[in-house]
């Protein structure tokens, strides 16, 4: 899957839940393997562009019609030549006349993997 200049490989795991204000986990230290690290930058437009396209993914399999407003927070995890992104996400719902916000989360794995890479002769 291309995404801007570079290729993207993106697997999906994507599982939203209504959070009900309580936190699902804490953040394990930074660098402990495994563990969650808070995103520093949750305007980002990767971190963005990855809650739009779980809301997307959320609303193709389940037939909902969501609309992604923003990611609101998040967190990062390394696993192997991966990452784990769980973004809790406000979304509308779209069908509705005056919609409520919800939050959600959603949880991305996100896998690069270099297609090709050569020199490009003049």
């Amino acid at each position: 899957m291309a995404l801007g200049q570079y290729h993207l490989f993106l697997v999906m795991a994507v599982a939203l839940l209504l959070l009900n204000g309580v936190s699902v986990a804490t953040a394990a230290p930074e660098g402990e393997p495994g563990g969650w690290t808070p995103i520093k930058n949750i305007s980002d437009r990767h971190v963005q562009y990855l809650g739009e396209l779980a809301v997307t993914a959320h609303n193709e399999e389940k037939g909902t019609s969501l609309k992604f407003e923003k990611v609101i927070s998040g967190e990062t995890q390394l696993v192997s030549d991966a990452v784990n992104y769980r973004l809790d996400i406000e979304a509308l719902e779209d069908d509705i006349v005056k919609p409520p916000m919800n939050n959600y989360q959603a949880v991305v794995y996100e896998k690069i993997e270099l297609i090709s890479f050569k020199l490009l002769l003049d």
